[in-house]
Formats: structure tokens, sequence, C-alpha cells
């Protein structure tokens, strides 16, 4: 799919793992707010293989997208992968992992996480669904922002959800700026908090610098139950 020749929207292959952490790397692990904040990385070299976990994860399931250039270099990607509406209660849950987790910083990311699964309370607000999609992470190489590659991925990734009949999209903001868009692409809030308010032990566990005051889930119903189109 060419984007006016600059660059293509194509699935995430398995060859493409070490390029697309390689592109995380230098972009999200380091920019977005509660990474930045807290300290989690502070060049693309830096290690940090719980986060690198916790996003390839999801990477193969068939609903991750990349953009690439005319040389195929990967310059943008959205990874996404189908989730159950409540988390599973066999230990793996983000409370259980935010527990067990040796690194201080993730441990308080983790922490947040697992607040928003309990604030946002999907499976009481949305009953009859048993999965959703879920954007993980997005990312875009510096050089090729502002060239639509967001709108191309996110478009991708709706059309793939649709295919697997699933009607719920998710996508968790942290980003003041993402949260915009996810608005502007016809998602609507279900969960907000002030990052300030969400505390352990009566102190904030993070807190990004403006504009990047709260936490936010956004969600998007692709389809009514009885019609599906995919174009």
């Amino acid at each position: 799919m060419a984007q006016g020749g600059l660059y293509s929207i194509v699935p995430v292959q398995e060859k493409d793992a070490d390029d697309v952490m390689k592109l995380l790397k230098r972009t999200f692990f380091l920019d977005e707010p509660l990474n930045k904040a807290v300290g989690l990385c502070s060049s693309e070299t830096d290690p940090c293989p719980e986060l690198e976990e916790y996003y390839s994860h999801s990477l193969m399931e068939g609903l991750s997208f990349k953009a690439i250039d005319h040389e195929e270099n990967i310059v943008g990607v959205m990874i996404s992968g189908v989730y159950p509406l409540k988390e599973d209660e066999n230990g793996n849950d983000l409370l259980s992992q935010a527990l067990k987790c040796q690194n201080p910083k993730f441990q308080k990311i983790l922490h947040i996480l697992a607040r928003t699964e309990t604030g946002a309370r999907l499976w009481e607000r949305f009953p009859h669904e048993e999965t959703m999609v879920e954007v993980k992470v997005a990312a875009t190489d510096q050089r090729w922002r502002r060239k639509g590659i967001m709108n191309a991925l996110l478009k991708a990734t709706e059309k793939a959800t649709l295919q697997r009949r699933i009607r719920l999209i998710r996508m968790d903001t942290s980003s003041a700026y993402s949260a915009m868009s996810a608005e502007r692409h016809g998602y609507t809030c279900v969960y907000s908090a002030l990052y300030r308010d969400i505390k352990l032990d009566g102190q904030p566990l993070i807190v990004p610098e403006p504009p990047h005051n709260e936490d936010r889930v956004y969600v998007k119903m692709l389809f009514e139950q009885e019609s599906i189109s995919v174009g």
C-alpha cells in the first residue's frame, strides 16, 4: 500500500523484530512521557529487557504493521495484539508483574498500568465483548514525522481488526498529543486520571512533564454486532 510514493504500510514479519526494536529504542523508549519522567532509558544503547519483552509479546500476532521507505528501512511501527477485556488472574496480571519486577523504574510503570486496568474496568463497560485489539505502542522515526504514517498504520490496524471480526479496539495514551490524535480518529475516552493522583504509599508514582498530565484509555467500536464490511 503505497503512500504518495514516500512509504508503504505492510505487516510486521518475524525477520523485522530486531529493526523494530531499534526504532523503538531511539524513539518511544526515550520520548514516551512515563519512560522519560522515570529515566528508564537515557540513550538508545541503554538495555531495558523488561520494556523490550513487554512490547515484543504482541509483535507476531498478525496485527502489527510497519511503514517502510523505498529502501525497505522501517520508519514507523504500530504493535497491537488481541487481549481479553479482563485480565486473567493467573499470576501474570499487571499488578502481579509489578510486584515481581526487579527494575524499580519499570516497576512504577507497571503499577500505573495496573491502576489503569482497574480504573477503566472495560469488562463492565462492554459486558458482551470477550476480546479486544489493543494498540500497545506506536513510533515513527523523527525524520518521518508529520507525513501521515501514524494515520496509515492505524487504518491498517483497524482493517485487520475488522477482518478478525473483533469489534473493540483500545488505545492507552500517556502523551497529550496521542490523546488528541485518538480523538481525531473517532476514539472515545472511557477512563482518565491525573498522574499526580495515581499514588503508591501516599506518593505519586510518576508525574511526567506538562502537558502530559493524564493517563487515559480510549476505545472505538468498529462495527455493530449484526453488520461488518471490510473493504
